[in-house]
């Protein structure tokens, strides 16, 4: 019996981290892969604070040629460093999902985890007695 609940929570685990690498990806599968600049850094103040003090990230600017128009959007998923002002570099962009630099180790890592997750669970329900 402890099995079967142990095998159960694994799934559910393993299907909410795949739910979760599934959304992260969705601006690469349906995004459209173009040139971007970075044309700014804007600093972030983070909503709360630690040890008394302020956190402060910074955050890229994009700018690039998107259905004739010119989009300009600020990257979310990643704190960059100043110095990268004017760099160049693809990204995959969706309106409806937003802008994604492609695959990393992250994704890859999760997703391995998602799926050892859903094995080993679907394993412990079905081996125990």
């Amino acid at each position: 019996m402890i099995f079967k609940i142990f095998g159960a929570i694994m799934v559910i685990i393993g299907l909410f981290i795949g739910f979760l690498v599934y959304q992260a990806i969705l601006p690469i599968v349906f995004g459209t892969k173009t040139k971007a600049t970075i044309i700014a850094v804007q600093q972030v103040e983070a909503k709360y604070k630690k040890n008394g003090r302020k956190i402060i990230y910074d955050l890229p600017v994009f700018q690039f040629d998107y259905l004739n128009k010119r989009i300009t959007v600020r990257d979310h998923n990643s704190v960059t460093d100043i110095n990268v002002v004017n760099t160049q570099l693809y990204i995959y962009y969706s309106k409806k999902y937003g802008i994604s630099r492609g695959f990393s180790a992250i994704e890859i890592v999760f997703s391995i985890i998602s799926l050892a997750f859903i094995f080993f669970g679907i394993i412990a329900l079905f081996k125990s007695k």
